[in-house]
């Protein structure tokens, strides 16, 4: 027969709290430091062709993935303007810059993802020394449903007791929760001004999207070669009308629910 472990109220007011207050408190500084180191390469200018190539291509998949619910004449006028040899879209040469060719003319960029990274290694680094000395070997609750003990490592550090139960987890597993949890509260805290390390990242290396995104074809080095791929992409591209007799089928259902007898409320 087991027993729950009643936990004091000290560790609520002198563990449970203070860990709360100062892991947001320390997300919020690394927040506004990472706005200030890296407020050039947010306020970046941003080309207007380079935008122009980019919608070039996300609308170029989207005509590829619906090409069957437009008509053929619309979808050959559409591949013409994106695809033709000598005047399309993507027959023109790019004027946009490869990651290699950014990371060289772009003396900045280097510097601001060193700037990056330390603002998000250094602040994680101090807060877990300053945790595991003044919070290490601490119970602060139960998880509320049973666990298999391959959860024990994860919920339970700094806690060596095999023979405690695996849902009782610890100040540092807390933490460490908290830690990747806390992004969605400070994105309703900053709104717009929250920044994702992520997508500053692709913004930095010109590229608008995974592989599997709207913008996937740009994720290729060269824009040159994700122009050309999506040029050979389109010339392979048949139309296929996916709405045929799309008419007789609703004058049939029209008809048929005209003929239905009323129902009764």
């Amino acid at each position: 027969m087991t027993h729950d472990i009643v936990l004091d109220r000290d560790v609520r007011d002198w563990v449970l709290v203070p860990l709360t207050a100062s892991i947001f408190l320390m997300m919020l500084i690394r927040q506004y430091a990472t706005q200030v180191l890296m407020g050039g390469a947010s306020a970046a200018k941003v080309e207007l062709k380079e935008v122009r190539e980019k919608q070039a291509l996300a609308r170029s998949q989207l005509l590829r993935a619906a090409a069957g619910f437009i008509p053929e004449s619309g979808f050959r006028q559409r591949r013409a303007y994106f695809a033709a040899k000598e005047t399309g879209v993507f027959s023109q040469k790019s004027e946009q810059k490869s990651a290699q060719e950014q990371m060289i003319t772009n003396p900045d960029m280097m510097s601001n993802m060193m700037k990056q990274n330390l603002s998000g290694i250094v602040p994680q680094i101090a807060m877990g020394a300053f945790v595991s000395y003044f919070f290490s070997g601490f119970i602060l609750g139960k998880i509320p449903f049973p666990l298999s003990p391959s959860f024990r490592l994860m919920l339970q550090r700094g806690v060596d007791l095999p023979a405690l139960d695996v849902t009782y987890f610890t100040s540092l597993s807390y933490y460490i929760l908290l830690l990747f949890g806390l992004r969605g509260l400070l994105t309703l805290i900053f709104r717009d001004a929250t920044i994702d390390e992520t997508q500053m990242y692709r913004q930095q290396m010109g590229l608008g999207g995974g592989p599997g995104g709207p913008m996937g074809a740009m994720a290729n080095p060269d824009p040159n070669k994700a122009f050309e791929a999506e040029r050979a992409a389109l010339d392979l591209t048949e139309h296929s009308w996916k709405l045929e007799g799309i008419e007789v089928a609703a004058v049939d259902t029209l008809r048929a629910r005209l003929r239905a007898p009323p129902r009764l409320k």
